[in-house]
């Protein structure tokens, strides 16, 4: 049973690393929104581009709080 449990690990780090590369996308989408909203843009206005509601786009800048509290001093872009 070896195999299956190499396996079963392979599986789980993959999942782990794609939960780590859409939570640093969504960061990155977060800061953008950050910079645009520091530049006058509105969250409505941002929302209306990206198809999302004002709400939605928030909780992207919110995303990108979370990636600086979580992993600090590891950069974005």
């Amino acid at each position: 049973m070896p195999d299956l449990l190499e396996a079963h690990r392979e599986y789980k780090h993959a999942d782990e690393e794609a939960l780590l590369i859409r939570f640093r996308a969504r960061a990155r989408l977060g800061l953008i929104v950050t910079r645009r909203f520091d530049e006058g843009d509105s969250l409505e206005d941002m929302g209306k581009t990206l198809g999302k509601t004002a709400e939605q786009v928030r909780r992207y800048r919110q995303a990108y709080r979370d990636w600086l509290r979580d992993h600090p001093g590891e950069p974005l872009d």
